[in-house]
Order: structure tokens, then C-alpha cells, then sequence
């Protein structure tokens, strides 16, 4: 059984690009609860801040192109945006995207954005393109999970930290996800009831199944990508679509899923997408899927199918500049990563950070040291310690390798000339001069 190909975000919002050349956005929510929750969670309002229990919804914007056709994108790097390739080419007749005709826009409010950027390239995923001849040339490349587009931004975006996105870890089922964009207004009883939205709003669901790769018969295995998919559950608990027996989906597969709602369930449908689902993984808000298709109506019981990102990221993270995640912070060449503060890069992969000082780190990290190259863990080079290794979840402990041990540094002690360390295997406190 394959859902129509229009599938946006219904949970909560998500909007939705075109269907069948129509510019049609459903974003469907419970009809028991205030719209008004849920553009304050788009804007990251009150108790819907970011942190734990709510992802930071700046990097998620509007995708447009000159014609009116639109999708949601999510900012993976500051001049990277991941959506969803249908919303750039739907089928096999439509011609290849002109990057000119398309623009990314960011802010809660689609009419009055906070900045509209032009995009200088689009990179649509080769197994998507090749795929689109199949099915009588609308494609397959949604239920074989690649369904993926990259835009690049003619000018990086500053002042917006890019989203995290999951690059290998396996999400768990019965996770808590967050789904984010624009689009018109429906609720699960009575469908669309309002086209007037230009709000970035946000919902909540719950994971049902996770399809790292796709049981695709006569298909290459390099056209094969992942799946995630929720459904859209009603206060009184008549909807189960993914249950135990409900006839499977696509290449979803059976599973269980419970059948009581969140407080804020929302779901995709009608109007096709790209936006982003969030899931905190390690204590991380990290994006591990786009919205690529759903069932054709806004309300209860409808299913929204995400490309996995997990099973596409080699393909992603080659597009992506060094440092991906870290904020631009408009002066000059100055950087900002949450966890690590404040640097600024410069030719020879060297960078100057505003408390350790100059560092060197290599943009080819795949060495002995480590096989990743991300900018949450890293190897470095410096005067008075050697190679050091830190990361998101180890800072503000650097584990010293010509030592052989963990080193603890003290930012609020420390100034670019002069660090203070404190080595745990002598148990006393280090001051390094540059």
C-alpha cells in the first residue's frame, strides 16, 4: 500500500510544497488544543524554549522557488540547507531546478522573514534523479528513503546556529520527535479549516518505525536508503494507522505503536514538504529525517514517511564546510559552537580560540586519532600540550596524548596567552603561556 505522494507535516504543522503542481500546504493538529500552542512552539516561546525538552526551531525555513512552489528546509551548516528533493523536482517531465529561481527564508513569520538568502546551487541526491523515471514517472525515490535535496546559499547565514543532524547512531522507537515548518492550518477532525498561515509552527509525535534500509526487491543496493514514520493519533484513540494490525505500509513494515496521542500530536499530510523531524539523541536535538510523503488528508490516522537522514548522511556530509555546525557570528571569520565558544579560522587549518589560543586541527581528522571529521570532536594540536582530543560530550576535559591523560580546562581562568589546566594524575594545576 503506498500513501499518496503529498505528505508534508500534519502533526503539528510542516508545510507542504506543491501537489500535482498545486501550491497546497496542510499541517494538521488535535482539535482539542489552542493553534496558539503551537506557533509558540515554532517560535520557541515560553516553556517551549530551547534546551532539553524543545529543539532550537531557528535553523527551519521557508523554501521558495519565483513560481510559488514551496517546502520547508532545515540549515545543516551555514550555508547548507537539506529538504526534500520533490520539492525541487516532482516527477520525471518537471525540468531540473533552476538555483536562481529558488531563495531560503528564515524567521517565524513566512511574510516578514528575518532574511531571505538566494541559493546559488541545488544538489538533488543521484539516487533520486535516477529513480525518477520509474512508477510512470513520478518516481520512486520516496519509499526507496531518497528523497533529498541540498541547497546552497549563495551568502552564509549569520546569527543562526544550523541544526545537528543524526549521521549514524539508530533511532529508538517510541522516541518523542518534533516536527517544524509552515503551512495551512487543519485539525484531525475536520481537515483543513484555514489556508491563511504564515507562522512557523511545530508539533509533537511519537516514532514508530525505523527503516535503516529498505527491503527493495531488483533494486540496486546503492538506491536504497531509510525510512522513519508516524502516525497521527486521536484523543479518543480510534486512529492507530501503524499498530500491530494495521496493514503495513510502503516499505515501513509492521511494528506496534500505542495508540494514545501526546499533548501536542500533530502530523503531515496533502502538500509535499521537506521539513524536518527532530529527535534528542545523547542528549542532543539532532535531525533525523525530512518530511518526503503521507496520506492525502489532514486528519486523524493519517502517516507521515520521512527520508532517514542516518542512511544518507556520507552522501550529505561531503557537501558539508568545515566547522558545519557552528554559528557564524558576522565579525569576520569568528565562529561559535555551543559547547566550545567562541574561535576564528584561518588558512593551514589553524584557528585562534578566544580562551585556549591558536590551535591546529587538521580538516582531515580521519587518522590515527580518530575516523570522523565533525566539528562535535576533534583532534588539535597546541604549544605546551601536543595533540588533545575534546568533544560535545567531553568539554571541558581535553584528553592529552603524548600524557596519556585527561586534563580538565578552566575557561573563566584562562585568557588566549596564559591557559590553566588542571592534571588529574598529578593532581595540581597547570599554567601554559603562549
Amino acid at each position: 500500500m503506498k500513501i499518496s505522494y503529498v505528505a508534508v507535516l500534519v502533526p503539528t504543522l510542516l508545510l507542504l510544497s506543491f501537489v500535482a503542481g498545486q501550491n497546497q500546504r496542510r499541517i494538521g493538529t488535535r482539535y482539542d488544543v489552542s493553534l496558539e500552542v503551537h506557533r509558540q512552539m515554532g517560535n520557541n516561546l515560553g516553556s517551549f524554549s530551547s534546551g532539553d525538552h524543545f529543539p532550537d526551531l531557528s535553523p527551519v525555513g521557508l523554501v521558495q522557488s519565483h513560481k510559488g512552489f514551496i517546502g520547508t528546509g532545515t540549515l545543516i551548516s551555514p550555508t547548507i540547507v537539506v529538504t526534500a528533493g520533490h520539492v525541487l523536482r516532482g516527477s520525471f517531465k518537471a525540468k531540473a531546478p533552476v538555483a536562481s529561481e529558488w531563495t531560503f527564508s528564515l524567521g517565524p513569520d513566512s511574510l516578514q522573514p528575518n532574511g531571505v538568502y538566494s541559493v546559488s546551487e541545488i544538489i538533488l541526491h543521484p539516487g533520486w534523479t535516477a529513480r525518477l523515471s520509474h512508477a510512470g514517472g513520478i518516481g520512486d525515490g520516496d519509499v526507496l528513503g531518497l528523497d533529498l535535496a541540498l541547497l546552497r546559499l549563495a551568502s552564509p547565514v549569520t546569527g543562526v546556529t544550523p541544526a545537528r543532524f543524526n549521521a549514524e547512531d539508530s533511532e529508538l522507537i517510541g522516541s518523542r520527535v518534533i516536527l517544524a515548518g509552515y503551512g495551512s492550518i487543519a485539525d484531525g477532525k475536520r481537515g483543513v479549516n484555514s489556508v491563511d498561515n504564515f507562522d512557523r509552527l511545530a508539533g509533537e509525535n511519537t516514532l514508530d518505525r525505523v527503516v535503516e534500509t529498505v527491503n527493495a526487491t531488483n533494486v540496486l543496493q546503492k538506491y536504497r536508503g531509510g525510512v522513519l514514520g508516524i502516525d497521527f493519533d486521536s484523543p479518543d484513540e480510534f486512529f492507530n494507522s501503524l499498530g500491530s494490525s494495521s496493514s503495513p505500509i510502503d516499505y515501513l513494515g509492521s511494528g506496534s505503536s500505542a495508540s494514545t496521542p501526546l499533548p501536542y500530536e500533530a502530523t503531515t499530510a496533502e502538500g509535499d514538504s521537506g521539513g524536518p523531524v527532530f529527535v534528542r539523541m545523547s542528549d542532543i536535538w539532532k535531525v533525523v529525517g525530512t518530511v518526503s510523503y503521507g496520506t492525502d488528508s489532514s486528519v486523524y490516522g493519517d502517516v507521515t514517511v520521512y527520508t532517514r537522514i542516518a542512511s544518507q548522511s556520507v552522501w550529505l556530509s561531503y557537501y558539508l564546510e568545515r566547522w558545519a555546525p557552528a554559528r557564524r557570528t558576522g565579525y569576520g571569520e569568528w565562529l561559535n559552537l555551543d559547547w566550545f565558544g567562541n574561535f576564528s579560522t584561518y588558512r593551514g587549518d589553524w584557528a585562534f580560540h578566544e580562551k585556549l589560543g591558536w590551535f591546529y586541527s587538521p580538516s582531515n581528522n580521519a587518522d590515527k586519532f580518530s575516523p570522523k571529521n565533525e566539528a562535535d570532536e576533534f583532534w588539535a594540536w597546541q604549544t605546551g600540550i601536543g595533540w588533545w582530543w575534546t568533544s560535545i560530550k567531553a568539554y571541558p576535559y581535553f584528553y592529552a596524548h603524548e600524557r596519556l591523560r585527561w586534563l580538565y580546562f578552566s575557561d573563566k581562568d584562562s585568557t588566549p596567552s596564559r591557559c590553566r589546566f588542571y592534571d588529574y594524575e598529578i593532581k595540581e594545576w597547570e599554567t601554559l603561556k603562549h
